[in-house]
This record gives structure tokens, C-alpha cells and sequence, in this order.
């Protein structure tokens, strides 16, 4: 079970990265940035209503803060299973 919850979190953490970088160049209205955005938005939701990007200079950090949360966890669970 571990092993699996670990390639879900491992693909999150690739779709966030994938969506970071689709978003430098190409708007959100085109494929592929456009379903990579669909599934990352309800990832932040709950980071931007708490740092929005008003607050924090116009740069949104939640795309980071996610990042962190998941690494965080990807190691949690590869210490439990090796």
C-alpha cells in the first residue's frame, strides 16, 4: 500500500512541476496547461485563500508551498517502506 501511496505523491509533485513550467509559456485556455490546471488548482486552493498573492508582492507561493508539502511526505513514506 505504501508503494503505491508513494508513486501517487511522486506523480503530484511531476504535475505541479509540469504545470510551473507549461505556465511560462502558454496561457491557461491552451492544451495541455489547461488540464495540468485543473488538476493543480484544487492542490493550492486552500493556500491561496490564506496567502493570496496580493499579500505576498503579486508572486503566488502556493505552487511551492504544495511542492514542499509533498516532498515532506514523499520522504515520511519512503523512510516506512526502505
Amino acid at each position: 500500500m505504501l508503494p503505491i501511496l508513494l508513486t501517487i505523491v511522486t506523480g503530484i509533485r511531476w504535475l505541479i512541476v509540469i504545470d510551473a513550467v507549461l505556465s511560462w509559456v502558454m496561457p491557461e485556455e491552451r492544451f495541455p496547461r489547461s488540464l495540468t490546471k485543473q488538476l493543480t488548482d484544487p492542490l493550492y486552493a486552500p493556500i491561496r485563500a490564506v496567502l493570496r498573492p496580493e499579500r505576498t508582492g503579486g508572486f503566488d507561493l502556493s505552487p511551492l508551498i504544495v511542492l514542499g508539502l509533498l516532498i515532506f511526505f514523499e520522504n515520511m513514506i519512503a523512510r516506512s517502506v526502505y
